[in-house]
């Protein structure tokens, strides 16, 4: 029997997006019913943009495409960042204008985001030289 490990699995990033989208508009829909801060919503908003972020980086060490992959990862990452954002505001009653300090945060995470995409990436570009150069000295 395979070993289940997270750098066995191939996740497509929009279907990543969708599933912790989903878990996400529940969790804003619900902070008003368990906050009384009126930048719940945006919080829970950007706590869950973090996770996607995070997740769909490590995932993207076993993509076979990396080209593929990334390009659906941004679309991904727009896609969940406009819709989280949206929602957060209609629930909350908030604009991100309004928001001085949690508006910087959406570009802040944006370029963590790509950061953290290309540290990966050449991550990944190092080891496949690595294991091509030990293949190669080996037989």
């Amino acid at each position: 029997m395979k070993e289940f490990s997270v750098f066995n699995v191939q996740v497509n990033p929009l279907t990543l997006a969708a599933f912790i989208g989903a878990i996400k508009l529940i969790a804003i829909m619900v902070m008003p019913m368990i906050s009384d801060s009126p930048t719940a919503c945006w919080e829970v908003a950007f706590t869950f943009l973090l996770l996607f972020s995070l997740i769909n980086s490590m995932l993207s060490l076993n993509s076979i495409d990396q080209n593929k992959y990334w390009f659906q990862s941004i679309v991904g990452f727009v896609l969940f960042a406009v819709l989280g954002g949206v929602v957060a505001w209609k629930v909350s009653g908030i604009s991100i204008y309004d928001l001085e300090s949690l508006k910087i945060m959406y570009l802040i995470f944006t370029f963590m985001y790509l950061i953290l995409l290309t540290i990966i990436r050449t991550m990944r570009k190092i080891i496949e030289l690595a294991q091509k150069h030990d293949k190669r000295m080996n037989g």
